[in-house]
């Protein structure tokens, strides 16, 4: 919903409108700075939660002077519990209040998603905030002469060194620019969940409803949800459509493509109220795209791409309707294993930790980067607090059903949802957004008209764009992986041949 940046050395500050600027179409609204000669702040504002400049940031507290990029959903009862005196409505200045107050370990009191920086003044020590999935992006490292904190790596116009910022609250060194982590935040599984199994599809329908309803805007604003027809999207769609009429569904497609028919069907069963069909590109369009979409989520992964190119023409139609925030259901199939129909001895376990472990690096910084190119933030409740503590819980049994006629995933979703979707979108099978919606058969097509792959041919671009301000960067997986599919990914062009 927005972009902080930090810069610590001798051209801090003259430095940091450029970098300012290379983040401002995450925050279109306002770019307000703060520095001290040593340390220069800056903040390019999404005004969603007290547009007010009382809302605005870098936020000075007491000896705190920071900035957030975030949501805090459980705000209000913080303030109220803890009797803080806040001079705004803002959710994310409850975070340097509380801090101060209750100190750095009460950010794992914050429900929401969040990536920031806070620096105390009378102890000259900075720290970096980040929630425990890693919703939002933040980064530190050294550029030139100055040290860094950003939350995208393109706002520096060089990057000599970088890392991500791991979930919990670290110490930045002003000197060396390491991180030390002081405070872990991380997501347990809920033991011992022992319920009844009706009972357990009544529970995980209360805790998606909470999971939406948390995320909902105040009610006069307008906002979007991203369908697809799949599963997760209608789900998110569903539990929306009962609570909101002043909604636009949003959905890419060719015209003929499978996603489609799937969206109408779902939108006949719920009435909804304000359909959106975004079609997808021209072929004489693609190549613009894609370069853009390099440039976006600085990434040469193909299903970063093709995939990235959904959200972001989605986005992009959300953005000219005016709207700020939308909703989708990115985080569904990691945590409640869409993507395999394992066995039950099979490392089912291990490779769902893994997949919500990396999906900072996969899915939710794709709809991050992708969403916030055109100022939109987008609101994951699949990845609510309450729901992943809950869902990492449960057994294979829950999850997966396999025998010689039968593979099932994502049961109890599939189960738990099944009064309110039709029977086709309850039991389909997993279909990623780009192919449901014909995208990735343009991107492959369009790719490997001149190299052999889809990796080779987004690396140049990758390269023309990034080579001389990455240097000796190229290699970080950060550029170019997507942990346990990659295999799979750079085998799949065959089929869209």
């Amino acid at each position: 919903m927005c972009g902080v940046i930090l810069l610590a050395g001798p051209a801090a500050a003259e430095r940091l409108p450029g970098c300012l600027q290379r983040l401002r179409h995450r925050g279109p609204d306002a770019c307000d700075t703060w520095h001290n000669g040593e340390l220069a702040m800056g903040f390019a504002r999404l005004a969603i939660n007290d547009p007010s400049p009382a809302g605005g940031q870098p936020f000075i507290y007491g000896d705190f002077v920071g900035a957030v990029n975030g949501e805090i959903f459980n705000s209000v009862p913080l303030r109220s519990r803890y009797t803080l005196e806040l001079s705004s409505d803002s959710d994310c200045h409850v975070i340097p209040a509380l801090l101060l107050q209750q100190g750095l370990n009460a950010v794992t009191e914050l429900d929401g998603f969040f990536a920031g920086v806070i620096y105390d003044q009378k102890n000259q020590q900075v720290y970096c905030l980040r929630d425990p999935l890693g919703k939002k992006p933040l980064f530190v490292g050294r550029s030139g002469s100055e040290l860094f904190i950003s939350s995208e790596l393109k706002a520096l116009d060089r990057v000599d060194e970088f890392q991500q910022v791991p979930s919990g609250v670290c110490q930045f060194n002003l000197l060396t620019g390491e991180l030390t982590p002081v405070v872990m935040n991380t997501l347990a599984a809920q033991a011992g969940i022992t319920m009844p199994p009706a009972e357990k599809l009544s529970h995980l329908r209360h805790l998606l409803t909470n999971a939406v309803n948390k995320r909902l805007p105040v009610a006069q604003e307008p906002f979007g949800v991203f369908l697809s027809g799949g599963l997760d999207s209608s789900v998110v769609a569903a539990l929306v459509h009962a609570q909101r009429q002043n909604v636009v569904y949003y959905t890419l497609s060719s015209g003929d493509a499978a996603d489609e028919y799937y969206v109408r069907l779902l939108a006949n069963k719920l009435g909804l109220p304000a359909l959106r069909v975004v079609p997808l590109p021209a072929a004489d369009e693609l190549d613009a795209l894609i370069r853009s979409l390099v440039y976006t989520t600085e990434s040469f992964n193909p299903s970063v791409i093709s995939n990235g190119l959904c959200t972001y023409l989605l986005a992009q139609a959300a953005e000219r309707d005016g709207l700020k925030v939308v909703l989708s259901g990115e985080g569904a199939d990691e945590l409640f294993g869409g993507y395999h129909y394992f066995s039950a001895d099979d490392p089912w376990c291990e490779t769902r930790a893994q997949l919500l472990a990396d999906l900072r690096n996969t899915e939710l910084r794709r709809v991050d980067l992708t969403s916030m190119a055109h100022g939109i933030e987008t609101r994951c409740p699949f990845m609510d607090r309450d729901l992943v503590t809950w869902a990492m819980g449960l057994s294979y049994g829950d999850l997966y059903r396999r025998s010689a006629t039968e593979k099932r995933n994502k049961l109890i979703l599939r189960e738990a949802m099944e009064a309110c979707l039709p029977d086709e979108i309850v039991w389909r099978n997993k279909v990623s957004c780009d192919v449901g919606s014909g995208m990735r058969q343009r991107v492959v097509g369009h790719l490997r008209k001149e190299y052999d792959s889809e990796r080779a041919a987004l690396k140049a671009i990758w390269q023309e764009q990034f080579a001389g301000r990455y240097p000796l960067q190229e290699a970080h997986p950060y550029f170019s992986a997507y942990p346990v599919f990659d295999d799979l990914i750079d085998r799949r062009g065959a089929a869209h041949r």
